[in-house]
């Protein structure tokens, strides 16, 4: 990340997708906005459903027929993130990814958005194989709630379907609990 966007990572609390300068930095402020949308609390999930809306977020609905599980999947602008909400019979989630920015990218945004976010998470680090491109390992960050054993977490993997901490170019910022 050049030094010029992560202090507008940092500094940026987004209401709407943004229009960049760069492909890369609209792939990174999207994530960004992904994220808090993500995260931020409503009282009712179709809420958070029309907070993408008005965001500038495309979306396309997934509802059963046969029960209230509800998929709604959101794209920014020129497809820089994708978001997958869902609700229903199972837990809800809310998953943002990109395929155009890898896990160490997307932990510094996730690194620039936590402690604004969740000031008393606590962040941990995974270190992955090295990428031969760059000679450097692939790095994803997490934060979990330390005042609950089986809090939140929220963190960086590959969205390639490896569930992992692999430098593939692409990545998604989870939430889950811990157990």
């Amino acid at each position: 990340m050049t030094k010029r966007v992560f202090p507008l990572l940092a500094a940026f609390c987004l209401a709407t997708a943004a229009p960049a300068q760069t492909f890369d930095e609209a792939v990174r402020i999207n994530l960004l906005l992904g994220l808090q949308l993500c995260t931020q609390r409503f009282a009712r999930v179709e809420d958070r459903a029309n907070s993408f809306r008005t965001a500038g977020f495309g979306e396309r609905v997934d509802r059963a027929t046969v029960n209230s599980d509800t998929t709604h999947y959101f794209t920014a602008p020129a497809n820089t993130v994708r978001v997958e909400l869902y609700y229903g019979e199972m837990p809800e989630h809310c998953i943002v990814s990109t395929i155009h920015l890898g896990v160490s990218g997307a932990s510094q945004v996730l690194d620039a958005a936590m402690p604004r976010l969740y000031p008393g998470y606590v962040r941990k680090v995974t270190q992955g194989p090295v990428n031969p491109a760059t000679g450097m390992p692939a790095i994803c960050v997490r934060y979990e709630d330390p005042t609950n054993p089986i809090g939140e977490v929220i963190g960086v993997i590959s969205a390639d379907g490896s569930q992992s901490c692999v430098e593939s170019g692409t990545s998604e910022i989870f939430s889950a609990s811990r157990v």
